[in-house]
């Protein structure tokens, strides 16, 4: 009975996190075909393949191992891994791309706006390395996969910002709350289990919170936009 309530926080997770993305990209790529709306490039297309890739696997990887199937789990990692590097690559291509286009959300410089996805996926990447480099110490490994699908929120929650702002609701805390409440979330299940919270959280969970403003302030700063222009050319 402990193992199952013990393994039950990692499923829930990604499956709250991943309806938050699909709910984000509903409108532009999930549900696009109910909406009157420019075909996308196939850069795209592949982005979204890729994110729906990178999140089922999460899923099925989660509830691998909270059916004891460790075996299949490791198996199935190498995969994941694959996945893993192959959506930061592409999303760092992607975002570079709508910049050169001159492609921003409303209101955004596409310049100032590249420290956003840039930020992000250098978040996921990095989340994702320490945990396959810490993937023999599971208590490490699964928080850090955690965070690496925490961190990919962002996009998604910049569409609902979007929608916020059109009805002239505040948006500006919206990325910052939504990630930091997945933290606390996260931080209140290992107190009411363990009695304290693991220092992968406690450490992963600051950057992570600290970064989501982070990427936004990077890119009004002066220093930022010679560092854009350069690597857009």
């Amino acid at each position: 009975m402990n193992a199952i309530i013990r393994n039950r926080f990692p499923v829930i997770a990604i499956v709250a996190i991943s309806a938050l993305i699909v709910l984000g990209f509903f409108r532009t790529w999930y549900g696009r075909y109910l909406f009157d709306l420019p075909p996308l490039t196939l850069k795209a297309h592949l982005h979204g393949v890729l994110a729906t890739l990178w999140l089922l696997l999460h899923y099925t990887q989660a509830k691998l191992v909270a059916a004891h199937r460790v075996d299949i789990h490791k198996k199935l990692g190498i995969v994941a891994a694959i996945v893993g590097f192959a959506l930061a690559a592409q999303a760092l291509d992607l975002a570079i791309g709508n910049v050169a286009a001159g492609r921003a959300p409303p209101g955004r410089d596409p310049l100032q706006f590249l420290s956003v996805p840039i930020g992000t996926t250098t978040m996921f990447t990095a989340f994702l390395i320490a945990a396959l480099a810490l993937r023999r110490k599971r208590e490490w490994h699964k928080r850090f996969m955690f965070f690496a699908s925490l961190a990919i929120i962002v996009p998604a929650v910049g569409r609902i910002e979007l929608f916020m702002a059109s009805m002239g609701l505040s948006k500006y805390l919206l990325p910052a709350s939504i990630t930091c409440s997945f933290i606390a979330w996260a931080w209140w299940n290992d107190w009411r289990k363990l009695g304290r919270v693991h220092p992968a959280y406690l450490v992963g969970g600051i950057l992570l919170a600290v970064s989501v403003p982070g990427r936004r302030w990077v890119g009004f700063q002066d220093w930022w936009r010679p560092i854009a222009e350069w690597i857009v050319s």
